[in-house]
């Protein structure tokens, strides 16, 4: 049973937290008290090492056998904005920064230790049904009409901060105890590497393979690439991942500024090239979008935001910008190392497979053996037997490098349109420029013919522009790169499915009414112990570190922070099961 402590008595000094990831849920606003208890009480609890500094004093302290979780629940935007704006809370940067975002937003205090607020709009309940059941290791002031949905998310020997002891109608389940994981990833381009690092913080033993001499030498080896969300006018999947994962991803690379890593966040406009365009714009304006996130501009504020003569307005996004994703992934790795990351390159996996609850991994070397392995491999991941039919295509992308000259050196932000280039690196002394994107082509040789039409969508852009005319591709500097995309445009990151499994049972069961019976009542057969995470397409930047994160919960017995749905439709074996549940026939 649960272990009680009620709020008006001597609350305990120290919190005796379980072994590995612990989930800590304010069901109602924490007071600044209670916020400043939960800080003492959890650092309380920890080792002392005699060798506290004063700044310890301040944050949360324990070691990464114990990383912590703490969900806050808000119910509306004015509660929001009350704490956002009262200086004296200990959590009013973090409300600041989420101002105004549905759902879940994450934050990191330190390597180990991530906030989680929920905008939830009065509609707590629903944020505490989509919480899986048993994980909250310290439920904190649970009451009124939420409080029997709150209990419902405890288990044995969690502790309970309320004003009562309340009454169970069953026992609460049992948790099973943490185990750190042995995992494998292959794959050392954003994908692997924010992984790696996740699910290190959780306190796995992780162990990565690339095929590749170096980090991020795959689709995620340009110069620079921009970081925008992909934003749709309805209320989808699509909005309801970049929304979050587009702010996290900003935090991500700002986390890591201390390793070298090249990036600005200058912003980016995006303005239509066409008609087509321009429309599309327009509906995506006609919704309201939170300023943190895009606003509209017109031609006089585009032009001042570029620091160019644009002459067109669009949408603009104040806090995107660019990252060299290559020194993205090398810091991420960097990081990890710190944590224990153990790696490999110029290692060639051939093969995969099956044999005593393990994958063995061929290689021309000799095989390796892992228990739990992870392919984020890029357009490389279709290459294995057991993941061939995923419905994932290679799309071929050429970078343009234009050195700085003229006028481009003026330019403020990245400027998005039918193609996109970015500001000057000082590293580099050039923009990139881009990209092409040729289906099913999986060549990274140089083209002249896609180096011309990448001038051209810039020409079609900005018609008529002086500053156009300094774009110099005569030297013939460019870099090509793969994106896996899926059919729905969403990455997949979760187990892999055995697809000879699904046909076996499509077989037996047939279609119609009994298939669609059959598949909602029974989970569709995957790999174990085998996961995927690709699909990343042109906006990696932007997904991949929330999706590593939240994939890094799904595999630790924390709450990843996009909403159930979005972790659904992020489902590798998604295409198979929308047909099979609605008792479709597979093509």
């Amino acid at each position: 049973m649960p272990e009680f402590f009620a709020i008006d008595m001597a609350l305990p000094s120290s919190l005796p937290l379980p072994e590995g990831p612990c989930v800590v849920l304010f069901e109602a606003l924490p007071e600044p008290l209670l916020w400043q208890w939960l800080l003492a009480a959890v650092r309380t609890s920890q080792p002392n090492t005699g060798n506290q500094s004063n700044a310890s004093k301040t944050s949360i302290q324990h070691t990464a056998k114990k990383p912590l979780q703490i969900i806050i629940l808000l119910k509306n935007e004015p509660e929001l904005q009350a704490l956002a704006h009262d200086p004296a809370h200990p959590l009013a940067t973090f409300a600041m920064a989420a101002s105004h975002i549905k759902g879940g937003q994450r934050f990191h205090i330190d390597d180990n230790t991530w906030l989680d607020f929920y905008l939830c709009q009065q509609d707590v309940s629903a944020a505490l049904a989509a919480l899986p059941s048993a994980s909250v290791d310290v439920l904190i002031n649970p009451q009124g009409p939420f409080e029997r949905a709150a209990l419902r998310l405890v288990h044995q020997h969690s502790i309970l901060i309320g004003d009562t002891e309340p009454s169970f109608s069953t026992a609460p389940s049992a948790k099973a105890p943490f185990k750190p994981r042995d995992i494998s990833i292959l794959g050392a381009g954003v994908a692997g590497a924010s992984l790696a690092l996740s699910l290190l913080r959780r306190g796995h033993r992780v162990t990565l393979y690339c095929a590749d001499s170096a980090p991020g030498m795959g689709a995620s080896g340009n110069r620079q690439g921009a970081i925008y969300p992909l934003l749709t006018p309805e209320d989808d999947h699509l909005t309801r991942l970049f929304v979050p994962a587009f702010l996290y991803a900003k935090r991500f690379v700002e986390s890591l500024a201390h390793h070298p890593l090249p990036f600005d966040f200058c912003g980016v406009l995006q303005t239509g090239h066409d008609e087509r365009a321009a429309e599309r714009i327009e509906k995506l304006l006609g919704k309201t979008w939170p300023q943190e996130v895009a606003v509209r501009v017109d031609a006089a504020r585009a032009n001042h935001i570029a620091g160019l003569a644009i002459d067109k307005g669009g949408i603009y996004y104040p806090h995107g910008g660019w990252v060299s994703p290559a020194k993205l992934c090398e810091a991420a790795i960097a990081e990890a190392k710190k944590l224990g990351l153990e790696c490999h390159f110029d290692v060639n996996i051939t093969a995969i497979e099956r044999t005593d609850e393990r994958w063995r991994l061929h290689t021309q070397a000799g095989d390796i053996d892992a228990r739990e392995l992870v392919l984020a491999t890029g357009h490389r991941v279709t290459e294995l037997t057991q993941t061939q039919a995923l419905q994932l295509a290679p799309f071929r992308g050429q970078v343009s490098h234009v050195p700085t000259q003229g006028k481009l050196g003026e330019l403020k932000t990245v400027l998005c349109a039918h193609g996109y280039f970015t500001p000057g690196d000082e590293s580099s002394g050039s923009h990139c420029m881009g990209a092409s994107y040729v289906r099913g082509d999986t060549s990274a040789e140089y083209r002249e013919q896609e180096q011309q039409e990448n001038l051209h969508k810039m020409q079609e852009s900005y018609p008529g522009k002086d500053w156009v005319n300094d774009l110099d591709i005569s030297g013939q500097s460019a870099r090509a790169g793969v994106r896996m995309v899926s059919r729905d445009h969403l990455p997949m990151a979760g187990a892999a499915p055995d697809v000879a499994e699904i046909q076996r049972q499509y077989l037996a069961v047939g279609h119609g009414p009994k298939g669609a019976r059959y598949w909602q009542s029974h989970d569709a057969p995957v790999h174990p112990g085998l996961y995927i995470f690709s699909g990343l397409g042109s906006r990696g930047l932007s997904s991949g570190p929330l999706i590593a994160e939240c994939l890094a919960d799904s595999l630790s017995g924390t709450v990843p922070v996009l909403d159930s749905s979005v972790m659904e439709a992020l489902n590798p074996n998604r295409m198979w099961l929308r047909k099979l549940k609605k008792g479709k026939a597979l093509d």
